[in-house]
C-alpha cells in the first residue's frame, strides 16, 4: 500500500500499486483482501499508466474497517480489474452520486470529459462533513457544471441529488443519466430517466464472494453483477424493477430489504 488519504469523518482511499489496474476502464472493481479477512468487492476511484489505483472505503465490516486503518507498507491483496464498465462516449452525461457511490464516478467524469461529452455531476451527501471529492471534481468539470446537495442543508442545495437532477434533466440536454451510491437513490434516479426517455447505466453493490460469476451469490433478477454488472443499463435493470432499490440479498442468500 502506498498511503491511506482521510477524505470524510468515516471514509478514506487506500492507494496501492498494481500494474493489472492499469488498464481498467470506468466503473470496474477489483476483489480486495485484508490480510485476516475475507475478500470483498470495490469499485476502483483512481488508476493511471504506471498502476498506481485506489479504492474508496468506509467500514462496513471487519474487513472494510481494518482497510480503512491500514498503513503505508502494508501488504493488501488485489484481484482484478473486473466487470463491465460504464459506457464512455461524447453525450450529455448527468452524474448523480453520493457517499462512497461517488468513486467510480470520479474516474468517469475524466473520461467522459476526455471523450468530449458535456459533463454535468450532483454530489450528495447528509452534509458538508460527509461530501466526498468535491475538489475532485471541480478540477474535472466546470464550476457551473458540479452542483451538491445535503440532507441537512449544511453545503449547497437543501434536499436529496434525485431532486435536483429531475430538474436537471428538464433544463439541460441530457442524453444519459449515470448513477452510483444508495440504491434507493439510484431506482429514483432510473425512474426520472424512464421518464424522460433517457439512457441510464448505474453501478450497484451486492455480496460478492468470488467475483467472476461461479458463486451466484450477487444475482440482480437475472444478472450475476460481478459478470453482468457491476454496471447495468436501463435495459438489465428493467427486467429487474421488482427487487432494485427494494430489495437484495444477503450473504446467505436470503431477501432483505436494501
Amino acid at each position: 500500500m502506498v498511503k491511506n488519504v482521510r477524505e470524510t469523518r468515516d471514509i478514506s482511499t487506500v492507494f496501492f500499486v498494481d500494474p493489472e489496474c492499469s488498464t481498467a476502464r470506468p466503473g470496474q472493481f477489483v476483489m480486495v483482501w485484508e490480510p485476516g479477512f475475507d475478500e470483498f468487492p470495490m469499485s476502483l476511484s483512481n488508476y493511471d499508466a504506471k498502476g498506481v489505483s485506489s479504492v474508496t472505503v468506509k467500514p462496513w465490516g471487519p474487513g472494510s474497517g481494518a482497510l480503512v486503518g491500514a498503513r503505508r507498507g502494508e501488504v493488501i491483496g488485489i484481484r482484478g480489474p473486473y466487470g463491465r464498465p460504464f459506457t464512455v462516449e461524447k453525450c450529455g452525461a448527468l452524474l448523480v452520486g453520493g457517499g462512497t457511490g461517488l468513486a467510480p464516478l470520479l474516474p468517469l467524469a475524466k473520461a467522459l470529459v476526455k471523450a468530449g461529452a458535456h459533463v454535468t455531476v450532483v454530489l450528495g451527501g447528509r452534509s458538508k462533513s460527509d461530501i466526498l471529492f468535491e475538489k475532485q471534481f471541480r478540477r474535472v468539470v466546470k464550476r457551473k457544471n458540479l452542483f451538491i446537495t445535503t440532507d441537512d442543508g449544511s453545503h449547497g442545495r437543501p434536499g436529496y441529488p434525485t431532486d435536483l437532477a429531475e430538474e436537471l434533466v428538464r433544463e439541460r440536454n441530457v442524453t444519459r443519466v449515470y448513477t452510483c451510491g444508495p440504491e434507493v437513490m439510484m431506482r429514483k434516479a432510473y425512474d426520472i430517466s424512464d421518464r424522460a426517455g433517457i439512457e441510464y447505466e448505474a453501478s450497484l453493490e451486492r455480496s460478492m464472494k468470488c467475483g467472476i460469476g461461479i458463486c451466484g451469490s450477487c444475482t440482480v433478477g437475472r444478472n450475476l453483477l460481478c459478470r453482468d454488472g457491476a454496471v447495468l443499463d436501463a435495459k438489465a435493470l428493467k427486467a429487474s424493477l421488482e427487487e432494485f432499490g427494494l430489495l437484495q440479498r444477503d450473504a446467505s442468500g436470503r431477501y432483505i430489504k436494501v
